[in-house]
């Protein structure tokens, strides 16, 4: 160590002075190697600091040095660090309020944490009462983990899910708060808090405390290594599809060390002290009793370590004291045993005292530890199904293209499908190759998903097939992965089905589906029913025609008059009529008109084409209403003197007609939702004006039977515009189509 030189306050400046004379002379030497106890006995003790209670009671000053450390943190929800600031500070404080402390040396260890690039800092001088600070930073390690975790299907005691089902139901909540203490030292005043939105409701035998928004456990101390469960049930209102926040988890705590693990491993500093060696000649000359005096000249209380005092000229000290421990109190004094020195001179000597400031050591943490805040999702979706027609015909086979939307409506994402169809009993059992299922415009490949046909509908109950028992699809998607299904994307399933010989039994038949979803898989399971399922009817048209002609003598020689009759009996009009004659070769056409019952006079083109046994001679007529009669009349002229005989000309050559005309576009049609049923206990009792004798109410006087009448049929008309209103909306997008649309121009699907 350095020479060290006490020199008063007051004459500092004076070198030539008597006393810095004497200190040089003495070359009293500061040692910081004091041997001292640990602050923390939990922590690796240092040998060379002594524990703070023990400084305490020892009366005098202290140099006080303190490592503080504050630490926040995010953490994810499985206890993973997020973010994490360990903010320090190294604190050195000068107790004494009347004498500075100088050449201040601390000795750091396990520093690879923090920012401190070397283990040992220096300060100069610090004032009576002066406190200086070092900060610094660290990162890595941990003194708490916090983790969390909510399940919203904890029934399943499987994994744990955060989707929720959009209900009017508030639903169960499960969460799981654990707390584990890792540092190396107990943990204080360890409080963990939770706040609770709005949307929780909180069960009435809560054991825990409530503080406004929040809830909190007040844990107290918790010992290395111990870790702790918190529980909590609530239930979640899921009034909307928007996601839910659960709420931010939080941990509070102190502890007697660093976070960083760094401490202290020696503390050392100087003031106001002096030594010298006083050698007393004895009665006999050259013998000198010789013994070493340390006095300390401040507040501060001085430990020394040990000293050693030899004579100049001399290697082996005369005095070597290695472990003197002895604190030196304010203004007191400290005398080694005396030693004798056989020297004809006056002995001079040099002596090397190791002491220093009684350091008094701490260290102090707290921490703020937040849990990232997890939000729960919300399970909705809207199905539709819809069938490109409303209506085949009866025992003839008819062709029917299904489609299936499933929209994500939610907030969650979709993983797993499942969709239960009902296929009528009037088609065959469909073919699972023409089934197709894509996802945001790509097919999905057939590992994505699985089709099962079951025997028998299952789920309509009332507009159900004669013919047969139908079937039911049942369709898995998300079987080999997540499906994936945002929200906002739709799902959609097509498929082709046959009614290879419809009955007309079948007035009205229903295709109801319903599908079961989910985002985990165990998590809660959401179920929705289409609400306006397809219709089908079956309708029993037949066409029933009559034609004939007729020839009549003209009123000229070789004149003849040819009537050609066509009367529509069907259900329904049809396209395309034409009648088809015959004239012989050696006549020629002089006139024609064609007559309807309904329109009167009508137009219509006329062709002639070469026949065997003459000119053949087509009125191409167009359309024929229901229950209307079309005649042709034309006239012919021939040579008077050939023979012709009027049945020979009697051979009617035909008529032909196109599809029957449907009057309505045979467009998807639904079956509207049923209104809720009144409640019978809140419904009025009807109590009627008059019985007749056998107990029948009579019809009152002011009820206009023509009245009755007009109301009924006004209901009628009323559903017909309403059926045709729903007719001109797309049933995915919901815009407006013009009837007759087979692609609606908004979203593209085929209708």
């Amino acid at each position: 160590m350095a020479p060290f030189s006490w020199i008063q306050e007051e004459e500092r400046e004076e070198e030539n002075s008597e006393v810095a004379q004497a200190i040089d002379s003495f070359g009293i030497v500061k040692e910081s190697e004091q041997p001292q106890l640990a602050t923390d006995s939990q922590s690796r003790p240092s040998p060379f600091l002594r524990q703070s209670t023990e400084v305490d009671s020892i009366p005098g000053d202290k140099l006080h040095a303190t490592l503080s450390e504050t630490e926040k943190a995010v953490l994810n929800p499985d206890g993973s660090v997020r973010k994490q600031f360990i903010d320090g500070e190294l604190i050195l404080r000068n107790s004494s309020k009347k004498h500075r402390a100088w050449d201040i040396d601390v000795h750091l260890e396990s520093i690879e944490s923090t920012d401190f690039s070397d283990k040992l800092s220096s300060v100069k001088e610090l004032d009576p009462t002066e406190e200086t600070a070092i900060p610094y930073t660290a990162s890595g390690p941990r003194m708490l983990i916090l983790k969390e975790n909510i399940d919203t299907e904890a029934t399943r005691a499987e994994e744990t899910s955060l989707s929720l089902v959009h209900s009017d139901t508030p639903q169960d909540v499960d969460i799981e708060i654990q707390i584990e203490n890792v540092s190396p030292v107990a943990l204080y005043d360890v409080e963990v808090k939770r706040t609770i939105p709005e949307s929780f409701i909180l069960p009435d035998d809560r054991v825990y405390s409530v503080e406004e928004d929040s809830i909190v456990w007040d844990i107290g101390r918790m010992n290395v290594g111990e870790s702790k469960t918190l529980k909590l049930s609530a239930k979640v209102l899921t009034e909307s599809v928007g996601k839910i926040k659960s709420g931010v988890t939080s941990a509070t705590y102190s502890a007697e060390a660093t976070v960083s693990r760094a401490r202290f491993e020696r503390v050392s500093g100087s003031g106001r002290q002096f030594s010298y060696v006083n050698a007393k000649e004895d009665d006999r000359p050259g013998v000198w009793h010789c013994k070493c005096v340390f006095e300390n000249k401040s507040s501060f209380v001085v430990a020394l370590s040990g000293a050693t005092v030899k004579l100049i000229g001399r290697e082996e000290p005369i005095l070597d004291v290695s472990d003197i421990r002895q604190d030196v109190p304010p203004e007191g004094r400290w005398d080694s045993m005396s030693k004798r020195v056989e020297s004809d001179d006056q002995p001079s000597f040099t002596q090397e005292i190791r002491f220093s400031i009684l350091p008094r050591v701490s260290v102090e943490s707290t921490g703020l530890i937040e849990l990232k805040e997890q939000n729960l999702t919300v399970l909705d979706a809207v199905l539709q199904k819809r069938y490109d027609k409303s209506r085949i015909k009866s025992y003839v086979s008819s062709k029917i293209e299904s489609t299936i939307t499933f929209e994500n409506t939610g907030t969650s994402e979709i993983n797993v499908v499942r969709i239960l169809d009902d296929i009528p009993g009037i088609f065959e059992t469909p073919s699972l190759d023409g089934i197709a299922i894509e996802m945001e415009g790509s097919e999905l490949s057939d590992q994505q998903y699985r089709i099962d046909v079951v025997n028998g509908i299952q789920i309509e109950e009332k507009h159900i097939s004669p013919d047969n028992e139908g079937h039911g699809l049942r369709i898995t998607v998300g079987t080999s992965a997540p499906l994936g299904l945002q929200p906002g994307k739709t799902l959609i399933i097509r498929y082709p089905l046959e009614a290879p010989d419809p009955s007309p039994k079948n007035k009205m038949l229903a295709a109801p589906i319903k599908v079961d979803f989910s985002c985990e898989r165990f998590g809660p399971v959401a179920t929705r029913s289409v609400e306006r399922p397809p219709r089908l009817r079956v309708v029993h048209k037949r066409r029933n025609i009559s034609t004939g002609k007729e020839v009549f003598p003209g009123g000229k020689p070789g004149q003849y008059e040819i009537l050609l009759m066509f009367h529509n009996n069907s259900d329904s009009a049809l396209d395309d009529l034409a009648l088809h004659d015959v004239v012989p070769g050696t006549f020629t056409i002089e006139e024609s008109s064609v007559r309807s019952d309904i329109d009167g006079n009508r137009d219509a083109s006329t062709t002639k084409e070469s026949a065997r046994d003459g000119t053949q001679v087509t009125w191409a007529i167009g359309r024929i209403q229901m229950d209307e009669r079309v005649e042709v009349l034309y006239t012919i002229q021939g040579d008077p003197e050939a023979e012709y005989k009027v049945s020979d000309a009697q051979d009617f050559h035909g008529a032909t007609f196109g599809d029957e005309v449907d009057d309505e576009p045979n467009i998807p049609e639904w079956i509207e939702a049923e209104p809720p049923t009144t409640d019978p206990v809140n419904t009025p009792e009807v109590i009627p004006d008059e019985l007749d004798s056998d107990g029948v109410i009579e019809d009152s006087e002011d009820v206009d039977q023509d009245e009755i009448g007009t109301t009924e049929q006004s209901t009628e008309n009323d559903v017909e515009e309403d059926l045709v209103q729903e007719n001109i909306s797309c049933p995915v997008c919901s815009a407006e189509v013009g009837i007759g649309s087979s692609v609606c121009q908004v979203c593209g699907i085929s209708l």
